[in-house]
């Protein structure tokens, strides 16, 4: 009997320590934390989902960590998406209501921006169908105070119109949207 007790002890603990190497502890987080930021203008709401990976101290996030000519998405884990329920313009260009991954070819000076169809893709490999792209972009980086974690947000609201902005590191993209 005292067998037959110790026995089924062992088997609980051995499954219970198990069942918990599987899974993370509620406490312990991601590395890069998933992130939603969204706003409503003029009754068409533009949604950006992504993952926010930190600098953690490095310094010369774009040329070291996203290397130039890259072909990256902005964040990490999955791409980076942006869904708009209405057709808009985004910095003058057309872009029909849907949901579309958010991939840039980095370089200094300039940034080729694309948004696919395909938006369900991890962050890596990139993608490399060219007749999955809706719109390409061409973007100007600018620079601006230090941010630790990349960051999406729209600092400028107008009663048309809204600027999503990203940053990351001392760098800056604004991209404008205007509401049809």
């Amino acid at each position: 009997m005292l067998v037959n007790r110790r026995a089924a002890s062992a088997v609980a603990l051995a499954a219970g320590l198990a069942s918990t190497a599987t899974r993370p502890c509620a406490a312990q987080g991601m590395l890069s934390e998933h992130a939603v930021a969204a706003q409503t203008v003029a009754g068409t709401t533009i949604t950006v989902e992504y993952y926010r990976p930190l600098a953690r101290g490095r310094d010369s996030l774009f040329g070291k960590v996203v290397k130039w000519g890259d072909h990256w998405t902005p964040g990490a884990n999955w791409a980076t998406t942006i869904e708009v329920d209405r057709d808009i313009r985004l910095n003058s260009a057309p872009l029909p209501k849907g949901r579309y991954a958010v991939w840039a070819f980095v370089e200094p000076d300039r940034w080729t921006l694309e948004l696919r169809r395909t938006w369900h893709k991890f962050h890596v490999p990139a993608p490399s169908d060219s007749g999955d792209v809706q719109l390409r972009l061409e973007v100007k980086p600018e620079s601006g105070p230090m941010t630790d974690i990349l960051t999406f947000d729209f600092p400028v609201v107008q009663p048309t119109s809204t600027t999503l902005r990203f940053r990351w590191g001392t760098v800056v993209v604004p991209l404008e949207i205007a509401v049809q």
